[in-house]
């Protein structure tokens, strides 16, 4: 393949991928239907097109002239494919609806847990779910976690981060691997909170095994806790 046309591909990938970001809101702007939407095909435009591109490239680099576009078809076939389930995970920040609330004050925990100033500053997820735990593509999946977030210096708020990851795993390589994330940064009092929501997908995401993460990080600790959930068409 000859330099010339590698720069070309290479440009419009380059030039597709910015104007896909710069139609995007700030993650955590508030967004109506119509505006998540919008985003949603915004974002996950340039991991698609971005990923059928380079698999386009990389097919045509591995062929031989002869079926250089043969490859190039083939490359960019699975390179869009393996781009969506990239997408879902880049994007997540678009597909989830998550909200954080406080349901016992620091007295009402410390009480529940048994928690003493002598444990120090202290974050714990006492709970977290993922249903349904078999979906379609496209399909919602439900969130929920409780934790809570102690201290013995009678703090009046503190920062905490709420972090939603998803991972898919790769049968070939045997291993699960990081898609993307979504934060949510929370001022709140000592005590305990609940987070609960919803978060899409692509309809075209693929199919198999991944991974649900909630971790929560506060005052220098940090808890996590995950759930699989199986991705199979009906």
């Amino acid at each position: 393949m000859k330099k010339p046309m590698i720069r070309k591909v290479a440009t419009a990938m380059l030039a597709v991928m910015l104007v896909a970001c710069g139609t995007l809101p700030p993650p955590g702007t508030a967004l109506n239907a119509q505006q998540r939407a919008e985003a949603q095909q915004n974002c996950v435009s340039q991991y698609i097109v971005g990923g059928a591109i380079g698999g386009a490239l990389l097919g045509m680099l591995v062929s031989s002239k002869q079926d250089r576009f043969q490859g190039a078809a083939v490359g960019a076939a699975v390179g869009g494919a393996f781009a969506y389930s990239i997408a879902w995970g880049k994007c997540l920040a678009y597909y989830s609806d998550v909200n954080s609330f406080p349901v016992a004050d620091a007295r009402q925990t410390a009480a529940a847990v048994g928690y003493t100033p002598s444990r120090g500053n202290e974050v714990k997820i006492q709970s977290f779910s993922v249903s349904p735990n078999q979906i379609g593509p496209g399909g919602t999946l439900s969130l929920k976690g409780s934790y809570y977030v102690m201290s013995p210096d009678g703090l009046q708020q503190v920062k905490v981060i709420e972090k939603r990851t998803v991972y898919f795993f790769d049968p070939q390589e045997n291993t699960w691997k990081e898609l993307g994330s979504e934060e949510t940064p929370v001022t709140a009092a000592l005590g305990s909170r609940r987070s609960e929501g919803q978060t899409g997908m692509p309809k075209e995401v693929a199919e198999g095994r991944y991974r649900v993460t909630f971790k929560v990080s506060a005052l220098g600790r940090e808890d996590q806790a995950s759930q699989e959930i199986i991705i199979k068409k009906s």
